[in-house]
């Protein structure tokens, strides 16, 4: 007789372990792909807003802070996660079909935003609300996965990514305008009273050695911005109470300006001493140690206010837990989420096929155009060539730019600028930039009218021009600005160039990545804006050159 053979309880109780150990991991892989399913949405939501704002962070220095904001918001989420419990109370009230419905409407919400961000990924209204679509949607999945808790816990470290996005022009110019020219002010009072004369204009100081722009002695007025990243992330990370975060952000700002008007003092005072020039061996230097100054100031008053913050307070606050938080709640029966999620990944996949085949299709359309440049007159004994600073070329990062000035015997003085991008998603952001009714009244100009649009026709091309007068001191000068967009129509430019249809219009007229010129000419010496204009015409003859080869192609 076999003495192997197994007892009938002992192999019902195998098969059954076996049962068990098989359901175990069934639930984990379906746990596992519950949560890949909820991520993969939200991961490409986030992936597509980082990778419209990454080109602001890395070609403008006012926000090149947002490049470490979102691992910020991870080391907060992560920290709340492992290290506070969330009182459950108000969030844990919400209705989940309140959730969903706005849910429902941030879905809906994206399909308009990502169609017009794909034609001007600089418009900052536009990445204003991806941004909002993108927390909220984080939010409401976050609610729907774990409940009120979970949400509570995500509120802050996904909402503090917000401090990333540049602010809206019609907020930020006149503001940071209004603050560079106080800088400028409180600077001059200072140079004055150790003996140093200086005069203000605009944002610029005039010194005995030349002229000082704010951009270039202070550029450190961004510090503005970063300022209320720095105060809402102490806030957070030292949990202190809703007060004193309140108490934080203005003491931020006023340790930000006054470091700013020191930093700037001296910069000023070295040009003053040693020529303009000096002011590059010295920036650098002096924008990292004002930017670790106030980082440690402001570290050193939030540790302060942390300090004396009353247990009651702070029990209110927060409870602190000693390990990961209370999970009663099991991913498994987190299912509330899945489906919304699973909904979410189809819309996405369906908008993005839609927006590329939309705009595929608008620009196999585009009619070719003639390639042109522009050859200032080096032939002319009064032409001098500009040289291109290296923070021009950082700020614009063109693929061919020239800067001029000479003089016509009418005694018209001109400056010419000219920068060409090649085809590529930069092209149409960077071309967009500047202005003259940014750029020109920082340095002092006052802008009397425009700008007005002339479409002119120069070689069979047509260029659309803005004109502009501003008064400069007691002189008028005359500014024609040209953005040129490769295949875009005589119908596609209106005079104000950032107007919201020139920024919607681009639905219908492609994405502007096919190449960009900027072309800007200055006339002084002369008033009349109708003789300015028709010199303006033979000065572009001149100029602009045209490939025949193109031209002939073309026809």
């Amino acid at each position: 007789m076999p003495t192997n053979l197994q007892e009938p309880e002992s192999v019902i109780a195998n098969l059954a372990g076996n049962s068990s150990d098989c359901r175990t991991r069934f639930r984990s892989l379906s746990a596992l792909l519950g949560v890949a399913l909820i991520a993969v949405p939200l991961g490409y939501l986030w992936f597509r807003l980082i990778n419209n704002l990454r080109l602001e962070w890395t070609t403008n220095p006012q926000y090149s802070y947002g490049s470490i904001v979102p691992l910020l918001c991870i080391g907060l989420a992560l920290r709340r996660w492992f290290g506070t419990r969330a009182n459950p109370s108000n969030f844990t009230k919400t209705k989940s079909g309140l959730i969903l419905f706005l849910f429902f409407i941030l879905t809906l919400l994206y399909l308009p935003t990502r169609l017009t961000e794909e034609a001007t990924p600089e418009w900052r209204p536009l990445q204003w609300a991806f941004g909002i679509e993108a927390a909220g949607l984080t939010l409401c999945v976050a609610y729907l996965f774990k409940g009120g808790e979970l949400l509570r816990k995500l509120v802050f470290p996904v909402c503090f990514f917000l401090v990333a996005i540049p602010w809206p022009t019609l907020i930020e110019t006149p503001l940071i305008q209004a603050l560079a020219r106080l800088n400028a002010s409180v600077v001059v009072e200072i140079l004055g009273a150790i003996g140093v004369p200086a005069m203000q204009h605009g944002n610029v100081i005039e010194v005995g050695t030349g002229m000082v722009g704010i951009d270039d002695a202070c550029s450190g007025i961004r510090s503005f911005q970063s300022s209320l990243m720095i105060s809402l992330f102490l806030g957070e990370f030292f949990t202190l109470t809703r007060l004193r975060r309140l108490i934080l952000v203005p003491v931020g700002f006023l340790l930000a300006l006054g470091l700013n008007v020191c930093r700037t003092s001296m910069l000023t005072w070295i040009a003053a001493k040693k020529g303009t020039a000096a002011i590059s061996q010295y920036h650098d230097q002096a924008g990292l140690t004002i930017l670790l100054v106030c980082t440690i100031a402001m570290w050193g008053i939030a540790w302060l206010l942390k300090h004396f913050q009353s247990k009651t307070q702070y029990s209110k606050a927060v409870l602190v837990s000693h390990g990961p938080p209370d999970n009663s709640r099991s991913v498994a029966s987190s299912g509330g989420a899945l489906i919304p999620s699973f909904s979410l990944l189809l819309w996405l996949g369906a908008v993005e096929a839609g927006v590329q085949f939309w705009y595929h299709s608008l620009e196999s359309r585009l009619a070719p155009i003639p390639n042109w440049s522009v050859t200032f007159p080096t032939d002319n004994p009064t032409f001098k060539e500009l040289p291109i600073t290296a923070t021009t070329r950082s700020l614009l990062r063109f693929d061919d730019g020239k800067q001029g000035e000479w003089g016509e015997a009418s005694g018209i003085r001109w400056q010419g600028f000219y920068f060409n991008w090649l085809p590529g998603r930069i092209a149409g952001y960077l071309a967009k930039r500047h202005t003259p009714e940014i750029c020109l009244p920082a340095a002092g100009r006052i802008l009397r009218s425009g700008p007005t649009l002339v479409m002119l026709n120069v070689r069979g091309v047509d260029l659309p021009m803005r004109q502009y007068v501003f008064e400069s001191g007691n002189r008028v000068i005359h500014v024609f600005q040209c953005r040129w967009e490769a295949g875009a129509s005589k119908d596609a430019y209106i005079a104000q160039e950032s107007a919201r249809y020139n920024l919607v219009r681009a639905i219908w007229a492609g994405r502007g990545k096919h190449g960009q010129k900027v072309l800007e000419l200055i006339a002084s010496g002369i008033d009349d804006p109708v003789t300015a204009k028709d010199a303006l015409v033979s000065e572009l003859e001149k100029v602009v050159k045209v490939d025949a080869l193109s031209v002939a192609q073309n026809h």
